[in-house]
C-alpha cells in the first residue's frame, strides 16, 4: 500500500545511498515507504533528482518490489499526473507529465510480463484502454514541446510518450481499433501547426511507435494507405506547397517529413538493438506508399527519388 504521509523527502542522499547500493530497498524499510517521495521528485525541475527518482522507481517496478496492488496505484497516479496543468507552455509542469509517462510505460511493461509469462494481468480492459486514452490526449495536446531545457535537463513529453504508446502497442488487450485510433493521433500530432520542429529525434522516437504496430499484424494495408494519403489531403491543414511561408505550418511540414523518413529509414535499415522486430510482409508494401507521401510533402525535394 502507498502510505498516506511520508516523514521525509526522498532527496539526493537517500537515492545516491540507494542506486550506490544496486537499487537495494535501505534497511528497515519497504519500497512503498519511499513511493509518495519518490514520485512527486519525477515533477522536480531538478534534473539529477528526477531522473534517479525514475531510476529507482523503474528498477524497483521490474523487480517486483511492490506489491499488486501499489502498481495498480502507481499507475493511476501516473494517469492522473498525465493531465496535470496540459495545455502549458514553457513552465516546470512537463517535467511531471513527461517522466510520468515513463513510468506508466514500465508499469504496462509489467502488466505485459504478467500475461506472457502467467496468463493473467493485473489491469483490466476498462483501465488500459481509459489510459490509453489519456496517453493518446497528452501527445495530441501537449503545448510545451521542449526536448533538452537548459540547466534543467531533459523534459522530452513527445518523446516519452511516443515511448508510453509504443509499449500500449504491444498491450495483448489493445485491438485493431486501438491501434488505428493511435496512428490517427500521431497523424494530427505532426499537422498540426507549432511553434517549433522537434530538434531532439522525437521523430524517431514516434516512428517507433509505428513499427510497433506494424509488430502486431492487425492494421491492414488499406488502412495504412488512407492514412498515408491524409499526411497530403488533410481537409484540417493546407496545402504544404503553401506552408513555406507560414511559420507554425512550416514547422508542421518539417516534422511530417521528418516522421515519415524516420518510418521509411527504419523499415530499409531496421530498428537499432531490437532483435524481437521480426519481418512484417506490409512492411514492404508501405515503403513505396511512403516514399510516394513523401514526394508530395516536398515536392521541390533536391533528391532524386524525392526522399
Amino acid at each position: 500500500m502507498i502510505p498516506k504521509e511520508l516523514p521525509f523527502q526522498v532527496d539526493q542522499a537517500i537515492l545516491d545511498q540507494i542506486i550506490l547500493g544496486d537499487f537495494m530497498i535501505p534497511a528497515d524499510h519497504q519500497a512503498a515507504y519511499f513511493l509518495p517521495g519518490l514520485m512527486s521528485n519525477l515533477g522536480s525541475p531538478n534534473s539529477e533528482l528526477r531522473e534517479n527518482s525514475l531510476d529507482v522507481l523503474w528498477i524497483w517496478l521490474e523487480k517486483g518490489q511492490f506489491d499488486n496492488e501499489t502498481v495498480v496505484k502507481i499507475a493511476d497516479q501516473m494517469v492522473s499526473n498525465l493531465k496535470i496543468s496540459l495545455g502549458e507552455i514553457n513552465t516546470d509542469s512537463v517535467f511531471l507529465r513527461a517522466f510520468s509517462a515513463l513510468i506508466l510505460g514500465c508499469a504496462i511493461e509489467f502488466d505485459i510480463e504478467l500475461r506472457t509469462t502467467k496468463g493473467i494481468g493485473l489491469f483490466n480492459d476498462d483501465q488500459i484502454h481509459t489510459w490509453l486514452k489519456t496517453a493518446m490526449e497528452l501527445l495530441r495536446d501537449e503545448k510545451d514541446l521542449r526536448g533538452y531545457v537548459e540547466a534543467k535537463g531533459w523534459a522530452h513529453c513527445s518523446a516519452h510518450t511516443g515511448d508510453l504508446l509504443a509499449t500500449f502497442a504491444k498491450h495483448q488487450l489493445i485491438d485493431r481499433n486501438d491501434l488505428q485510433d493511435i496512428l490517427n493521433t500521431l497523424q494530427v500530432r505532426f499537422t498540426t501547426p507549432v511553434e517549433s520542429v522537434f530538434v531532439h529525434n522525437e521523430d524517431e522516437r514516434l516512428a517507433a511507435v509505428v513499427l510497433k504496430i506494424l509488430q502486431r499484424e492487425l492494421v491492414s494495408e488499406e488502412f495504412f494507405k488512407t492514412w498515408l494519403e491524409g499526411f497530403i489531403s488533410n481537409s484540417e491543414h493546407m496545402d504544404w506547397k503553401s506552408a513555406y511561408t507560414h511559420p507554425t505550418w512550416n514547422c508542421a511540414r518539417v516534422n511530417t517529413k521528418a516522421f515519415l523518413r524516420g518510418i521509411y529509414f527504419f523499415l530499409v535499415y531496421g530498428y537499432k538493438d531490437q532483435p524481437e522486430h521480426h519481418n512484417v510482409e506490409l512492411a514492404e508494401k508501405l515503403k513505396p506508399m511512403l516514399l510516394n507521401t513523401l514526394r508530395q510533402i516536398y515536392p521541390t525535394s533536391r533528391y532524386a527519388d524525392g526522399l
